[in-house]
């Protein structure tokens, strides 16, 4: 079955007399038909893009694309720009849309009616109209209109509602990014996707909701696709589009997006799709001759869960156990148990090492008396650094020079030594520290925490 996408936008508009540049301009378009373009891709489209094209090329573009075109194809007609309604009729505004309505003034010349879009894919197969823009009123309309007509086998997704306004925010409007949230999801039918781009909008955002018209006769699947059980695939996919995302999203954002959308589309858990990638990129280094510490399946998705950034823009979780990222919804999958490789070990019997902290000022310094063993090596932070500084214990203390304006002094550090004797103090890993301020962690291991403030 053949896939086929058009994609306009109009951002810029030419200068009339009546919309002098630049008030119809529209800065945000030019991501919004990139990031349409390169989703479509990745979903299999043969994809067209016309940007800031005038009226006369809209329609020609179209015919040629059904040119030799089977009855049961998928068409995507995408749009972003500015759009409207007049007397029961709804339009989309080219980029000559100002030049034209202030030398004709008559709505009909100057811009494209829905209708006519629809009426070139008469039984040329299935057509997803998608509109990312406005329907406010023009201002000529003798009554009042609520929606527009539609036919079989054609299904229209608008970007806000009837008489309002399609929203965006420093780029991607609203209604683009949704759907660039959810279209990667395989083996869900347009009605269902755009439930979800409607739901993804107005849980973000609260005051737009993108509804939709169908004449569709029959289920239509943009993205069909069987769950993957091939690792090569999902590698591939990330490695063909990851150096897309970390341009684009900047490094931290774009690496965890990737492996997002990877999971998205493959249909499996973010940490599946983590773990399948990290097992091809293993075997390439191992084929290269490069030794690699091998981790078990459960320890390597482990790892990667507890290295997730916890904040609002990026990963949180519900009182459901729903996580999202950035607020969009995700799928984890399973996380699995703490594996006993990755369990604290208890002390060594009879070799606990309490570990305390008093801090005092004397003279200018800071003096931090510890039960930490001399030679330890730990990381102190205070509010005149911008980093953790690396200190080392002398006579069961740590001295801070020059500290008479701070305030703040806090360790969030392992501990760390050169010297056997002291090594075998603290025990494997530190294992033999114990105490208040001694905390575990999966990844990091034994750590010290201790915040005082004068």
């Amino acid at each position: 079955m053949q896939k086929r996408a058009v994609v306009f936008s109009a951002g810029e508009y030419l200068n009339s007399p009546s919309y002098p540049k630049p008030k119809l301009d529209l800065q945000g378009v030019k991501y919004d038909i990139l990031a349409i373009e390169k989703r479509l891709n990745q979903i299999g489209f043969n994809v067209t893009k016309k940007e800031n094209i005038c009226k006369n090329e809209y329609l020609l573009t179209l015919q040629k694309s059904v040119e030799n075109c089977p009855n049961d194809a998928i068409h995507i007609v995408y749009f972003s720009g500015h759009g409207g309604h007049c007397n029961g009729k709804n339009y989309i505004y080219p980029s000559d849309f100002a030049v034209r309505y202030n030398m004709t003034n008559d709505i009909d010349d100057a811009s494209i009616n829905i209708e006519d879009i629809i009426s070139v894919f008469k039984d040329k197969g299935k057509l997803v109209l998608i509109l990312d823009s406005c329907r406010n009123d023009f201002g000529l309309s003798r009554g009042y209109y609520s929606e527009m007509t539609y036919t079989e086998n054609v299904y229209i997704a608008y970007g806000t509602m009837f008489k309002s306004t399609s929203m965006a925010t420093n780029g991607l409007s609203w209604f683009t990014e949704a759907i660039c949230d959810e279209i990667l999801t395989p083996n869900i039918d347009v009605d269902t996707l755009f439930t979800r781009v409607r739901q993804n909008v107005f849980t973000k955002h609260f005051v737009q909701i993108p509804p939709s018209a169908t004449g569709l006769l029959e289920k239509v699947v943009l993205h069909s696709e069987l769950s993957y059980d091939d690792d090569k695939k999902v590698y591939d996919f990330i490695q063909k589009y990851g150096d897309e995302y970390t341009d684009k999203y900047g490094y931290f954002h774009g690496d965890d997006l990737i492996f997002i959308d990877a999971a998205q589309y493959f249909d499996i858990g973010l940490l599946d799709a983590i773990w399948k990638f990290q097992k091809v990129d293993n075997k390439i280094f191992k084929d290269r001759g490069v030794e690699i510490p091998e981790l078990t399946r459960e320890e390597s998705k482990l790892v990667s869960f507890l290295g997730f950034t916890r904040s609002q823009r990026f990963f949180t979780c519900d009182e459901s156990h729903t996580w999202y990222y950035n607020r969009r919804q995700i799928r984890m999958g399973e996380i699995p148990p703490l594996p006993p490789s990755m369990q604290r070990k208890l002390p060594e019997q009879g070799k606990e090492l309490y570990v305390s902290f008093d801090v005092k000022k004397e003279g200018g310094n800071i003096i931090i008396e510890t039960t930490l063993p001399d030679r330890c090596e730990i990381f102190v932070w205070n509010n005149k650094s911008d980093f953790y500084e690396k200190v080392v214990v002398v006579a069961g203390k740590i001295t801070i020079t020059d500290a008479d304006k701070i305030v703040r002094v806090k360790i969030d550090s392992g501990v760390f030594t050169s010297d056997r004797m002291v090594q075998q103090l603290l025990g494997d890993k530190c294992r033999n520290l114990i105490g208040e301020y001694v905390k575990y962690h999966p990844i990091n291991g034994i750590q010290l925490t201790y915040l005082y403030e004068f």
